[in-house]
């Protein structure tokens, strides 16, 4: 399915918190207190079958008033009586209502009630999408008085919104089933026309993108070409508003449709998308890219970490960053993310997650080619907030992100003449210090055996930075070897031969074996040592064809 673009254009005004009901119910109940509590609830059915009774047959004021009645009842933070509603046939009086023609203010109503139905269960939303009630709510959009009537439109998208956001995804594909996307779109083309003040209209356009976004949420994904004019949406609000809640959905709707491709080609091809929308074909976009740059302020540089417009912002610009469209990913660079994730990694009162975030976004970044970890280097300061937060970080999780940038990062410095890698020029890491923080990290934590071969391929390529020393018989590579034994590397290798996986296991038997092996003691392998000795080495475990994925294993949500 697809729609037109849609133009873009509001103005600003405050949020308004719109809490979603839960029910809660006590486990510690005695017999007494559940005999109670039937009896309630079979009142309380029977109280609601009256209402549903009446409904099919009302009309003007007496429809208006049991609807009201209805709206009031359910408006409950505690246990709002869904269920008792379902068995009262309440879902199928309201389809009725809908269906025979509302008056607006008796639609609202109407409209509110299934708001609050739709907080229940899983299963009790289905079952409200089965009745019809989510069809009739999105005809509800083509209210003759909705021009008028901004509250009947709000109130029928956050029904919507309810349903989209339920945690199962059929409930959202139900809704794309049934032409959602389509419905919207077509209601947001007429809203030009409509008489509505300014923070009316803004409103409806924070629960129509809310909306939205829920529909691009969940896994698995929705199929993407039911979901792919959003693009459009999302980055015409990205561009065109200053709200904190249009823009925090707009966001997180951009990074759903984003993180969902299953291949690096369709991240890049949707990254394109989003840099194109707004641009006729053969049109240049300015530089810095101003969706870009929206986003880079939106991660936190012009604003606070506790905004809530910094944890999409931090995603999509890790999302933007596993591009493999080199224009992309400079323009991204250039729009300053690199400064902005420097930023909110040292930042010491951004929550956790973020932080993690912000070195996952990093990681991806320094997994790409060797161009990238050269710019990382060159970023003030942010080499030393990596090795910082490899050595300081506050989680765990925290701690293996930025590690395996900086892994990456040097082992794209480090790369041998004739590797797949080219050898950086500019900024390198001092190999003293990579050994250090490698001896110092295997010593204070246990890691997977993905991570530790990693690191011991890493150690290695430090080692190998001597090797032209050797060749001119100066004393550096031997200097690098005294110190890797001076601070204990020679130990955690000595630690993987008794213990480690197969894989480091035979990478640390290698490596003692090649720099630490007989002859005279610190003596460092001579060439001919190296070249002969190369062929018992295993694959890099770490950024190019052998990485492991910069991986899909943390959960995130909005």
């Amino acid at each position: 399915m697809t729609t037109q673009a849609m133009p873009f254009s509001m103005a600003a005004a405050a949020a308004v918190p719109r809490p979603r009901f839960q029910n809660l119910r006590g486990w510690n109940q005695t017999q007494s207190e559940i005999q109670q509590e039937r009896v309630a609830t079979n009142m309380k059915v029977a109280e609601l079958k009256a209402i549903s009774t009446k409904l099919v047959h009302a009309e003007g004021a007496a429809l208006l008033g049991l609807l009201s009645e209805l709206r009031a009842q359910l408006s409950t933070r505690t246990r709002p009586p869904v269920q008792e509603a379902l068995e009262s046939e309440i879902p199928e009086a309201l389809v009725s209502c809908f269906r025979r023609g509302l008056e607006a203010p008796a639609a609202l109503e109407a409209a509110w009630v299934v708001t609050n139905l739709a907080t229940g269960t899983s299963a009790q939303t289905a079952h409200l999408l089965e009745l019809g009630l989510g069809q009739v709510l999105a005809d509800g959009l083509n209210h003759p008085s909705m021009a008028k009537w901004p509250e009947l439109c709000d109130q029928l998208l956050w029904a919507l919104g309810n349903m989209a956001g339920d945690p199962d995804v059929r409930v959202r594909d139900s809704l794309l089933s049934m032409g959602a996307v389509g419905i919207l779109g077509r209601l947001f083309s007429r809203m030009p026309d409509f008489e509505w003040n300014v923070p009316s209209r803004t409103q409806v356009l924070r629960s129509l993108t809310w909306l939205l976004s829920s529909l691009c949420r969940g896994s698995p994904a929705p199929a993407f070409e039911e979901v792919a004019c959003l693009i459009d949406y999302f980055v015409q609000v990205v561009a065109g508003s200053d709200d904190e809640r249009m823009l925090a959905e707009a966001l997180w709707g951009l990074t759903y449709l984003i993180e969902s491709a299953e291949s690096s080609s369709e991240v890049t091809d949707r990254v394109a998308r989003l840099l194109r929308a707004g641009y006729h074909p053969g049109e240049v976009a300015p530089e810095p890219h101003p969706v870009l740059a929206k986003v880079v302020a939106c991660s936190g540089v012009l604003g606070h970490p506790q905004n809530p417009l910094v944890p999409p912002a931090v995603r999509l610009i890790g999302s933007l960053l596993r591009s493999c469209d080199s224009v992309a990913l400079r323009q991204t660079i250039d729009a300053g993310a690199l400064g902005a994730l420097r930023v909110l990694l040292l930042d010491g009162n951004a929550p956790l997650p973020l932080r993690r975030d912000v070195a996952w976004a990093l990681s991806n970044l320094a997994a790409g080619a060797t161009e990238y970890s050269q710019k990382l280097m060159l970023e003030p300061d942010l080499w030393e907030a990596l090795l910082m937060t490899v050595d300081q970080g506050l989680t765990k999780e925290l701690r293996v992100e930025s590690l395996w940038c900086v892994l990456n990062i040097t082992k794209r410095c480090f790369a041998p003449a004739g590797s797949s890698d080219v050898a950086m020029s500019g900024r390198k890491p001092e190999p003293r210090q990579v050994l250090s923080l490698i001896a110092k990290t295997l010593r204070k934590e246990t890691f997977d055996s993905t991570l530790n071969r990693a690191l011991l391929d890493v150690a290695e390529l430090a080692l190998r930075q001597g090797e032209e020393g050797v060749k001119l018989k100066a004393l550096k590579a031997t200097a690098l070897v005294r110190h890797a034994q001076d601070i204990g590397l020679l130990d955690e290798l000595e630690a993987f031969q008794r213990s480690g996986e197969a894989s480091t296991q035979r990478k640390a038997n290698y490596m003692i074996d090649t720099w630490f092996g007989s002859g005279t003691e610190n003596d460092a392998p001579t060439p001919k040592d190296l070249k002969a000795r190369a062929g018992s080495n295993t694959p890099s475990a770490i950024a190019g064809s052998k990485s492991p994925g910069r991986r899909a294993a943390y959960q995130f949500g909005a």
